[in-house]
């Protein structure tokens, strides 16, 4: 699925791309100086006044060294003071002097926070655009989301232009390709899910993402393995384990909130199919036929991150998904601090249907037998599902048809017998794949997310 632009203002890029021309660029950034939140009218407003006291002072002494000539002095101002001249421009003239005075202190001010931001920001001059919006996101509303795989790192890049409060939990349950070989070489989670989340969040995610998703075509033992996996796994060498190194990419990367692996512990998952069938790791249990019954995680004691507790304690929505209903979504909700956290959360949980059935993972099931799945699994129903409302086009449906894959029928009367709220919309991305457009995705998780905010009356 293609990932939908990022409209966020950038320190690198000019004004005028985000409907501000050269002519009315200065008039704008000074205007962003003064929004509210800002904490420059303030700054402005102290500054007036000190320049009012300093210039009472100045006029102050200048009378005194004058005392002598007091006369002398008064006389041409009081001249001034009563002729008509004065009677009729003075109130205009004064008012200009103001507005001269304010317009000088204004932009001093600006050159000053240019001045001191240059060594920082390749472009200073777009400084208040940048500092303005990262206010506005640093108030939205606090989004922990669980998953892994394209799902989640579309979602992010679809939240992060509405909030920098993000919290993604990933999946490291992986045991294929590049994840995987790391994963049997140093004894340590999959990272491969955590690449894709931080560089969907990084302030630089164009950069970021060609870095971090760049995959070795030569080298040998280097051959198939992504940068970022890489970088991660000798994060994770040097630091000690998979969290401390998360804990120094969140900072490194600058992100618009902060990517968590659910555990820093080494699990497989464990699935029962359809028969009874017992299947061990991710990718074996993708290429057995038949839909998942059970899902467990070995060792079933996983420690959650302490990170991820105290996001799900603090947050305004819980996201579960999109993403493939077992691998991504119930996977890392298996750990027992993970489930003790969201039975206890005041937050709603949202889950985000997939439009598709996946074959070995979801073969057949509706939209409610998903949410079933979760409830079984986590203990908890969630408390609303998205599911998409928008018909598949016929070339797409043939295209999933040849992989065993369906359209997820939509329940309604089962979701009303559980008490579960739905709400459907268009939700269908463009491309290839019949996946999530992340826009129209992450603006209706934030209308939830700041209605749910609302109710709960956090600032």
């Amino acid at each position: 699925m293609s990932a939908a632009p990022d409209v966020r203002t950038r320190p690198h890029e000019p004004a005028s791309r985000h409907g501000v021309g050269p002519e009315s660029g200065r008039w704008h950034r000074l205007r962003l100086w003064l929004a509210p939140g800002m904490g420059v009218k303030r700054h402005v407003t102290i500054a007036i006044a000190g320049a009012l006291f300093a210039g009472a002072g100045l006029v102050a002494g200048a009378l005194w060294a004058a005392a002598d000539l007091r006369a002398e002095v008064a006389a041409p101002i009081e001249e001034v003071l009563v002729s008509d001249a004065w009677r009729a421009f003075g109130g205009p003239i004064a008012i200009a002097v103001l507005l001269v005075g304010a317009w000088v202190t204004v932009s001093a001010i600006g050159r000053l926070n240019r001045s001191l931001l240059s060594n920082w920001l390749p472009r200073p001059h777009d400084a208040a655009s940048l500092l303005h919006e990262r206010l506005r996101l640093s108030r939205g509303p606090r989004i922990v989301a669980f998953g892994g795989g394209t799902g989640l790192s579309n979602l992010l890049r679809g939240l992060r232009s509405a909030t920098s409060r993000l919290t993604a939990v990933v999946t490291v349950a992986d045991d294929g390709g590049s994840s995987g070989r790391l994963r049997t070489a140093f004894g340590m989670p999959a990272p491969g899910d955590l690449s894709d989340c931080l560089a969907a969040l990084s302030d630089q995610e164009v950069e970021v993402g060609r870095l971090m998703q760049y995959r070795f075509v030569r080298g040998g033992e280097l051959q198939g393995h992504t940068f970022g996996n890489l970088l991660i796994t000798t994060l994770a060498e040097v630091e000690g384990d998979l969290g401390a190194a998360t804990r120094v990419l969140n900072r490194m990367l600058h992100l618009s909130g902060a990517v968590w692996p659910v555990t820093a512990t080494p699990v497989t998952l464990v699935a029962t199919k359809d028969g009874g069938n017992e299947v061990r790791g991710e990718s074996e249990l993708r290429t057995r036929p038949g839909a998942v019954r059970r899902l467990a995680i070995d060792p079933p004691d996983a420690a959650a991150l302490p990170e991820v507790i105290d996001a799900v304690r603090d947050a305004d929505l819980i996201v579960l998904g999109p993403g493939s209903l077992y691998t991504s979504v119930v996977a890392p909700l298996l750990a027992p601090e993970i489930r003790n956290a969201l039975a206890s959360t005041a937050a709603p949980v949202v889950y985000v249907c997939n439009i598709m059935t996946e074959a070995g993972e979801s073969d057949g099931m509706s939209a409610f037998e998903h949410v079933r799945a979760i409830h079984e699994h986590v203990g908890r129903w969630p408390d609303m599902v998205l599911v998409n409302e928008a018909e598949i086009d016929p070339d797409r449906e043939a295209a999933y048809a040849a992989e065993g894959a369906t359209d997820v029928v939509l329940d309604r009367e089962a979701f009303e017998g559980a008490g579960v709220a739905l709400r459907t919309a268009p939700l269908l991305g463009s491309g290839p794949h019949a996946q999530h457009d992340p826009g129209r995705l992450a603006a209706r998780i934030a209308e939830i997310a700041w209605s749910a905010r609302g109710r709960r009356g956090v600032a």
